[in-house]
């Protein structure tokens, strides 16, 4: 039996990982198209800076050490075709651009998602970049290296272009943000983004909103065609010299493959697959950046591209397809995620009012200022919280989070919110509290309490 993975990084060498676990017997494959099989991404902004300066740090895993566990790890290889019904793939060797057909009795795919470039004149200028793999980081590193850049645009407000704009700021650079909607972290609330856009503009980082870059311009006389070196970025009327560009706009589901063998999409569109991450497609699973799955609050479809969900479901996908049977199944998801600017974090799970609203909820909600410690104990710091419930039943439904400490809260929230527990069942939590670590109250308790009362009394 021949198990073909497409895609490598976590969901891809998750799966591989765990297929051959279950059944040792299973001859298993991965091709991936990038040079490494297995990177840490989220650690990559930091790389850039040389806050994590050895590059090897963030390959979890090599071909080499695939292999002594008799899984081929195959780099440098992208699966261009797959004909379902023949159970064949057609690969090309990117380095030496050989073409060959492969087969499979089981395939998964997990072939991620992918940086979206900026639609504007311009956005393949030198200095221009996106940040999705090791191969990035590389070139950002080169780049910096040969041309020292002193001031850099980062265009999104996003998770990535906000952890850019440290990791640039930390090398030195004056550092602005352009973000083409109402404030940053555009998934978060705009307290938390307030908050956040106040911590970055400490730090002397400069914030445009409501600004959509309009065009990349290049260093005049480099070349008549504008392909040479970046000099400016434009929005409306306003141009700001830049000789080093972060373009972090969000990243789209990597579904051509897929979509081109009969693979079905979803309404996010990624690709549809049951709670067993099967797909339409006759022994084909899918796991990843790639697939859709299910927010576990609202009911409703839900594509989150996080390396830990992709582990997980990698782990599920694998399981299924060793074993031909629907084995395990995997859950869907809160949404959690949560970054850090500077030494601000900032967390969320469940939904938003907004969200919540949408869903077919009545919700209520709350705003709570407290303390990371107790407040007599030396080097306490702000945090802000807000917790949404149901207005009827009190069930917690979501929890954003701003300052210091907010891992805590966000995990402790998120483990209320996937146990369906109410405003009244986290008044009462039983957790850990001593001076050094938090006040006497949790926040997260602090905030349950005041919205218990609304709850009640609407």
């Amino acid at each position: 039996m021949r198990l073909v993975v497409i895609g490598g990084v976590a969901a891809g060498t998750k799966a591989a990982s765990r297929a051959k676990r279950v059944a040792p017997e299973l001859e298993v494959v991965v091709y991936q198209a990038e040079p490494e099989v297995s990177i840490s991404e989220c650690g990559l902004p930091y790389h850039v800076s040389e806050v994590i300066p050895d590059r090897e740090r963030l390959v979890a895993r090599t071909p080499e050490k695939f292999a002594e566990n008799d899984i081929e790890a195959k780099v440098r290889h992208r699966v261009e075709a797959v004909d379902p019904e023949g159970r064949r793939l057609t690969v090309k060797n990117l380095d030496s651009g050989e073409t060959f057909e492969d087969t499979y009795d089981r395939l998964i795919v997990a072939t991620g998602s992918k940086s979206v470039k900026l639609p504007v004149p311009g956005a393949d200028l030198e200095g221009v970049f996106t940040l999705k793999f090791l191969t990035d980081a590389d070139a950002m590193k080169a780049y910096i290296k040969k041309r020292s850049p002193e001031r850099a645009v980062v265009v999104g407000g996003g998770y990535i272009g906000l952890e850019m704009a440290e990791n640039l700021h930390h090398l030195g650079m004056e550092v602005q943000v352009v973000e083409a909607g109402e404030h940053l972290a555009p998934t978060y609330g705009e307290t938390v983004a307030d908050r956040v856009r106040g911590h970055l503009e400490g730090q002397g980082v400069r914030v445009h909103v409501c600004a959509a870059a309009d065009e990349v311009s290049c260093v005049p006389g480099e070349a008549e065609d504008c392909t040479g070196r970046v000099e400016s970025v434009r929005f409306g009327d306003t141009e700001l010299p830049a000789d080093f560009v972060l373009v972090g706009i969000g990243v789209r589901p990597e579904v051509r493959l897929a979509e081109s063998f009969g693979v079905k999409l979803g309404e996010t569109g990624a690709i549809e697959v049951d709670e067993n991450m099967r797909t339409n497609v006759a022994d084909v699973w899918a796991a990843g950046d790639c697939v859709e799955t299910t927010n576990r609050v609202s009911g409703k479809p839900m594509w989150l591209a996080l390396g830990d969900v992709a582990n997980k479901m990698g782990r599920v996908a694998g399981t299924n397809a060793a074993t031909g049977q629907p084995t395990l199944a995997f859950p869907g998801v809160l949404g959690t995620g949560i970054f850090k600017v500077f030494d601000l974090g900032v967390g969320a799970t469940g939904l938003s009012e907004g969200e919540a609203r949408d869903a077919g909820f009545d919700p209520v909600s709350v705003t709570i200022e407290a303390r990371d410690r107790a407040g007599y104990y030396p080097g306490a710091r702000p945090v802000l919280l807000e917790m949404v419930a149901d207005g009827k039943t009190g069930r917690v439904l979501g929890v954003e989070a701003v300052g210091s400490g907010v891992d805590k809260l966000t995990d402790v929230a998120a483990t209320a919110i996937w146990a369906r527990l109410t405003c009244d069942d986290l008044v009462n939590a039983d957790l850990a509290y001593a001076p050094p670590f938090g006040p006497t109250n949790s926040p997260v308790i602090q905030a349950a309490t005041v919205l218990s009362g609304k709850v009640r009394s609407s």
